[in-house]
C-alpha cells in the first residue's frame, strides 16, 4: 500500500463517525453491517477491502453508426473517506473485455479469471506491505454488490430484464400485464396499507386489488430456484440453443459465477438498480408525453384503446367521426401555445458553471424540439425544472403528482441520508406512482417506472446513491474512451493508456513542488483572498470578470437587496444588526424583520 493512501484504507472503522439514523458512507449501510456480522474475521481488520463491482458497455470510436461495444469490468473500493471514494485515481480497471460484439449472457467466461482472484484474495488473501506502520499484513477482499445499467443487470445477476417478469425484485410476483403491442407495470396499490381506500377503487384498471406486495427473497430463495434451472454451460456450445422456459425456471437464464464467491448468498444487496438511468428513462417518458414529442409520446392510439379494454377513462376514448378516429384533449398534454410556453421557458433558464450541460442549448423554440441531452440533464430537468415550469400549464392533480416526483428523487439523490427519512419516502413513491396511475394511460408504466418504488428501500441497504449509480462510471468510460489513438487496435490503446495513468498517478501523489491533478487549482479558482487588514471580509474575495463589464445604474429595489445582502453575510456588521434589533425589541414593534431591514443602517 502507498504511504499516501494507506491510512485512507482504514479511515472507515478509525476516523468514520457512526450517527445512528443516518446514511453518509456505505460504512452506514445496513448491507456493509450485516455483513461485518456474518463474517467478523474479514471485519476485525480495517485494511480488508470491500470492492463495487461495476460493468457496462461502451463505443470506442465515438461514431454510433459503427457497431462496436467493449465491457470494461472495474472495481471501485468503499474503504474511502467521501472524498476520495468512487475517484477516478482510485478505481480499478480490472478487465476489459473486447468487442466487437457485447459478451451478454456469456460474460461469465471473461470473469472467470477475475473470480478466480476474489476467491483467493477471500479464502488465503494477499501478503501485503503497509506503508504506514511499516509493518505486513494479510488482505483480503470481497464485493458487496454490483454497479449496472438494467440490461447488464440482467448479464451479471442471471435473470432476464425482459418480460413479465423483468423486475428483479419482485421476482415471480411482479404485477405485469400486456397491453396492445407491449407488457406495462402498474397494480402500484398492493404496496399500500391493506386498509387504505385505494385499494376498492376501480379508477386504476377496472379491478379492486386485494395482493398484499411481493415478497422480498433472501440468498437461500434465491438458490432455491436457482436449483430448478436446466444445465447450462457457459459459452458458444451447441447444446446451448434457445429454448423456451419451463414455468418453475420463472426468468432465470442462468446461474452467475458470482455466486461462486463463498459470501455471495448471504449479500443484502447483491446488485444495484442504477437511479441514474431509472431518472433518465421517467423524464425522457414524462417529456415525451407532456409535449407530445414522436416517438417519445406514451399518448399513443393504441394507449387510449388500452383505456377502453380496462374500461376507465371514457372521457379518452377515441372518438370515431366517420372515417377516422381522433383523441380527445388529455389533461396531461399540453396545447401549442403552453407548448411554445414552455420551451421559451427551458431557453431561458441559466445553471451555474458547471450544473448542467447548458440545457438551454439544447432547446429549439421554433422546431418545438428538445434534443442531445445527457443522463444528467434529465437529472436536472426532473429534479430542479419540471416542479417550477409545469406550473400554469397544467392542472392541478397532474402538476403536483409531478412536483412530488421530482421531490422524490431530490430527497433520495442526497448525500445524507436518514433512515426514518427512506421510510417516509418508501411510502409516498407508491402513494405518487398510484397517483400517476390515475392520470396517464398504461403504456407509459414501463418497467423503469415501476423500479422506483424499490430505490428507497435499496437506498436503506446500500446506503447514499452516489456511491452506487452509473454517473461515476460513465466518467471512467469517457477517460478510457479518449485513450483510444489506434482505431485498429482499441483495445491496445485503452490497455496502454490506463497502465501509463496508473503510473502518473501514483507518482504525482509524491510530487509535491509541482502541479499535479492532486494539488491543481479548481477550474473556476479566482486566486487568493486580499490580505488588507481594513477590506471587509466579504469584499476580500478576488474575482474574475469573464468580459468587459458593462456600466448601469441599478434600480434602488435591487441595490436594497443586495445591500442587505451585503449586511447579513458581513461578520464585522454582525455586532451593529443585533443592536439595532435589540433596540427594535425594546419598541415592542410587530413586524420587526420589516422594520430591521427598512431602518438599519440608517
Amino acid at each position: 500500500m502507498s504511504s499516501k493512501t494507506s491510512v485512507d484504507m482504514r479511515w472507515h472503522k478509525e476516523k468514520h463517525l457512526d450517527e445512528a439514523n443516518v446514511l453518509r458512507h456505505p460504512a452506514d449501510s445496513e448491507a456493509w453491517k450485516e455483513f461485518d456480522k456474518n463474517h467478523q474475521w474479514f471485519a476485525q481488520e480495517p485494511r480488508n477491502i470491500r470492492l463495487g463491482l461495476a460493468t457496462d458497455g461502451f463505443n470506442p470510436f465515438g461514431n454510433m453508426s459503427t457497431s462496436y461495444s467493449m465491457w470494461p469490468v472495474i472495481l471501485a473500493p468503499y474503504n474511502l473517506p467521501p472524498w476520495k471514494c468512487m475517484k477516478d485515481p482510485f478505481m480499478i480497471m480490472s478487465l476489459l473485455i473486447p468487442g466487437p460484439q457485447a459478451p451478454g449472457k456469456d460474460i461469465d467466461v471473461y470473469l472467470r479469471p477475475l473470480i478466480d482472484e476474489l476467491k483467493e484474495l477471500w479464502n488465503d488473501g494477499v501478503e501485503t506491505f503497509d506503508a504506514s506502520t511499516g509493518k505486513c499484513f494479510k488482505m483480503h477482499a470481497a464485493i458487496l454488490w454490483t454497479i449496472n445499467d438494467f440490461p447488464a443487470y440482467g448479464n451479471l445477476s442471471g435473470w432476464s430484464t425482459k418480460g413479465y417478469m423483468a423486475c428483479p425484485t419482485c421476482n415471480k410476483d411482479a404485477s405485469s400485464r400486456k397491453v396492445r403491442s407491449k407488457i406495462c407495470y402498474m397494480g402500484h396499490r398492493r404496496h399500500l396499507e391493506p386498509s387504505h381506500s385505494w385499494r376498492r377503487s376501480k379508477k386504476f384498471d377496472g379491478k379492486k386489488e386485494n395482493r398484499s406486495k411481493p415478497k422480498e427473497l433472501s440468498g437461500d430463495d434465491v438458490l432455491h430456484q436457482l436449483d430448478l434451472l436446466s444445465t447450462y454451460r457457459v459459452g458458444k456450445h451447441s447444446n446451448n440453443k434457445k429454448k423456451k422456459r419451463r414455468p418453475e425456471e420463472l426468468n432465470w437464464v442462468r446461474r452467475s459465477i458470482l455466486f461462486e464467491l463463498p459470501y455471495w448468498k448471504s449479500l443484502k444487496l447483491r446488485h444495484n438498480l442504477d437511479v441514474m438511468h431509472i431518472e433518465k428513462n421517467i423524464c425522457e417518458s414524462i417529456l415525451g408525453t407532456l409535449l407530445n414529442i414522436d416517438g417519445k409520446t406514451k399518448d399513443t392510439h393504441k394507449a387510449r384503446q388500452d383505456l377502453k379494454d380496462m374500461n376507465i377513462r371514457k372521457e379518452l376514448w377515441l372518438q370515431h367521426d366517420g372515417s377516422t378516429y381522433t383523441m380527445p384533449a388529455a389533461c396531461y398534454v399540453m396545447s401549442k401555445k403552453e407548448k411554445k410556453e414552455f420551451w421559451k421557458f427551458l431557453k431561458s433558464v441559466k445553471f451555474p458553471d458547471g450544473y448542467d450541460s447548458n440545457i438551454s442549448g439544447c432547446v429549439s423554440v421554433d422546431d418545438g424540439k428538445i434534443t442531445r441531452l445527457k443522463s444528467h440533464d434529465y437529472h436536472v430537468l426532473l429534479q430542479r425544472v419540471l416542479p417550477i415550469a409545469l406550473r400554469g400549464f397544467l392542472n392541478k392533480d397532474v402538476s403536483l403528482a409531478l412536483i412530488e416526483l421530482g421531490h422524490f428523487f431530490q430527497r433520495l439523490c442526497c448525500k445524507t441520508l436518514r433512515k426514518d427519512d427512506l421510510e417516509q419516502l418508501e411510502r409516498d413513491i407508491i402513494i405518487i406512482l398510484c397517483k400517476l396511475e390515475m392520470i396517464f394511460p398504461p403504456a407509459f408504466f414501463d418497467v423503469m417506472v415501476h423500479l422506483a418504488v424499490h430505490l428507497p428501500r435499496e437506498a436503506m441497504y446500500g446506503g447514499p446513491v452516489q456511491y452506487r449509480w452509473m454517473y461515476k462510471i460513465e466518467r471512467f468510460l469517457c477517460k478510457l474512451k479518449r485513450y483510444v489513438r489506434n482505431k485498429a487496435r482499441p483495445e491496445g490503446s485503452i490497455a496502454e493508456g490506463y497502465i501509463i495513468d496508473e503510473c502518473l498517478t501514483f507518482c504525482s501523489m509524491y510530487l509535491t513542488d509541482i502541479e499535479t491533478r492532486f494539488n491543481c487549482e479548481h477550474r473556476n479558482d479566482d486566486g487568493s483572498s486580499s490580505k488588507d487588514e481594513h477590506v471587509l471580509d466579504i469584499f476580500s474575495k478576488n474575482s474574475r470578470p469573464f468580459r468587459d463589464g458593462i456600466y448601469d445604474v441599478i434600480p434602488k429595489k435591487d441595490f436594497d437587496m443586495a445591500q442587505w445582502y451585503v449586511f447579513n453575510n458581513c461578520e464585522e456588521a454582525e455586532p451593529f444588526l443585533q443592536e439595532h434589533r435589540e433596540e427594535l425589541l425594546k419598541q415592542a414593534i410587530v413586524n420587526i424583520n420589516d422594520k430591521h431591514r427598512e431602518q438599519f443602517p440608517l
